[in-house]
C-alpha cells in the first residue's frame, strides 16, 4: 500500500485546488489498481480547512487527524505513525502531484529502493490581489546518486518516497524544524543507504508564490539550513 501525507495549516487559500487535486489523483491510482491512503493532518483547522475535511472524509481512501498546532515534521511523523502503507509519499498544500509518478515510486521502492527521488517543475507565480499569474517555470532534474553529495546537499526534492522500514531505520523527522527538516532527514538517511534512486517520471509542481516556509527569502531557512550544515560538518556550505 502507499501512504501519502499532508500537514495542513494555514492552508485554506489552497484548500479547493488541493482537494480537486486529490481527487484526480486519487481517480488515477484507482484506475491503475492502486491500493492507497490519503492522511492528512489538520493543525486547527478553520473555515475552508473543514470544508477541505467534508469534501474528502468520506472516502474510503482517506484519513485524517485534527491536532493544535505542531510543525510540519511532527505532523508527518505523526502520519507515518497512522500510515498502513510500507510506502510513504509527502504532498505540500500548494503542489501539484502526479499519479503516475508515485505508482513508479511504489515499484521502485518494492524492487529494493530505500527512497525514490523525482524530476519535477518549479512554476514561480506572482500575485495581483485575488488573481495569480505563472511569471516563470523551471524544470529540475536531479543529479545521479551520489553518497557522498547526498551528504552535503538537498537533491531529493519536495516529492520524495521512502519505505516505512527505511524511515525506522533513520528515524523520525527533527521535529525542532520548522522548514529544513526533510533536509536533515536526507542527510542522514544518505549516511545510511546507497539505495537512493531517481526515477524517469515527472513528479509533480511546486508552486512558489513568495508565501509558503520555503520561500528562498525567508531568513528561518536560511537559519535552519546553517543549523543542518553545522550539524554534520558541511562546513562550506554554512
Amino acid at each position: 500500500m502507499i501512504s501519502i501525507i499532508l500537514s495542513l495549516y494555514n492552508s485554506g487559500r489552497y484548500a479547493d485546488k488541493l482537494a480537486a487535486r486529490i481527487l484526480r489523483v486519487a481517480k488515477s491510482l484507482e484506475n491503475k489498481g492502486a491500493e492507497f491512503e490519503i492522511i492528512a493532518v489538520l493543525n486547527n483547522p478553520v473555515g475552508k480547512e473543514l470544508k477541505f475535511i467534508a469534501k474528502l472524509k468520506d472516502k474510503s481512501w482517506f484519513k485524517y487527524a485534527v491536532v493544535d498546532r505542531e510543525t510540519v515534521f511532527a505532523s508527518w511523523n505523526r502520519a507515518v505513525r497512522m500510515a498502513r502503507g510500507e510506502v510513504i509519499g509527502f504532498w505540500n498544500a500548494d503542489d501539484t502531484r502526479f499519479a503516475d509518478a508515485i505508482i513508479d515510486g511504489f515499484n521502485l521502492i518494492k524492487n529494493g529502493a530505500d527512497l525514490v527521488y523525482f524530476p519535477f517543475h518549479i512554476v514561480w507565480v506572482l500575485r495581483f490581489g485575488p488573481v495569480a499569474a505563472p511569471v516563470k517555470y523551471r524544470h529540475i532534474s536531479p543529479p545521479a546518486y551520489d553518497k557522498q553529495e547526498f551528504t552535503r546537499s538537498m537533491h531529493c526534492g519536495p516529492f520524495f518516497m521512502i519505505s516505512k522500514d527505511f524511515y525506522n531505520r533513520v528515524g523520525p523527522f527533527d521535529e525542532q524544524f520548522k522548514i529544513s527538516g526533510d533536509f536533515d532527514w536526507c542527510v542522514r538517511a544518505a549516511k545510511l543507504s546507497d539505495k537512493f534512486v531517481l526515477s524517469k517520471k515527472n513528479a509533480g509542481i511546486f508552486n512558489v508564490d513568495g508565501r509558503g516556509l520555503s520561500a528562498g527569502a525567508n531568513p528561518r531557512l536560511l537559519a535552519e539550513n546553517d543549523i543542518v550544515c553545522k550539524r554534520y560538518g558541511i562546513t562550506n556550505k554554512i
